[in-house]
């Protein structure tokens, strides 16, 4: 149990350095996948967004899929389940688990042994999508490797969110700057009645 705390601790201080406001979040997310399949000893870990517009959870963040290159209904396979029912996953024989989505292995030509899977949720409880490790090197996804992702997914959601919300300040900023700029060049031309 002390080598799971450590383990704990040793991703957190990893994570925590990349999560820069000014950092763009597709870097921060590929990086975080590079650590938690160092962690993880697993052979992929990926990010699954919600996009409101589709009604479909999208690959975002994974060393190995380009981004949006996976699609699928926001009620489909492990990730969907665990999207919806906001509850983690830990299948280690995924062909036999009766949630698992077998169309994004053929679309892939990736073979998934075993997975784990979270929810990705905001301090609101509003869950922004999942993410997931795949193929445990040696053994079995365990519980440590449970609290481990629910760890990372803690920190990821929270690196999303925020980046979200510099973004829009930043937008803001700029539309406040246009406005200002034009009020100041348009001062001069308002006519004085005295």
């Amino acid at each position: 149990m002390e080598e799971g705390k450590t383990r704990s601790y040793r991703l957190a201080k990893e994570l925590s350095q990349l999560f820069d406001l000014e950092s763009k979040i597709d870097t921060v997310l590929s990086v975080s996948m590079y650590h938690l399949n160092q962690f993880m000893d697993s052979e992929r870990s990926s990010v699954f967004l919600f996009q409101h517009w589709n009604q479909q959870l999208t690959v975002f963040s994974s060393l190995d899929l380009d981004k949006h290159e996976i699609q699928i209904p926001k009620s489909c396979g492990v990730a969907g389940w665990v999207f919806v029912n906001r509850q983690p996953a830990v299948v280690n024989n995924a062909y036999e688990d009766s949630r698992f989505y077998k169309k994004v292995d053929d679309i892939t030509g990736f073979h998934t042994r075993n997975l784990i899977c979270t929810p990705l949720l905001d301090s609101k409880n509003h869950c922004l999508g999942t993410l997931q490790s795949l193929n445990k090197k040696a053994g079995d996804f365990t519980n440590d490797d449970l609290e481990l992702l629910n760890l990372a997914a803690g920190m990821v959601a929270v690196a999303i969110k925020n980046s979200k919300h510099y973004t829009e300040l930043l937008v803001t900023n700029k539309a406040r700057q246009k406005f200002i700029k034009q009020i100041t060049d348009n001062v001069g031309k308002i006519p004085h009645k005295l």
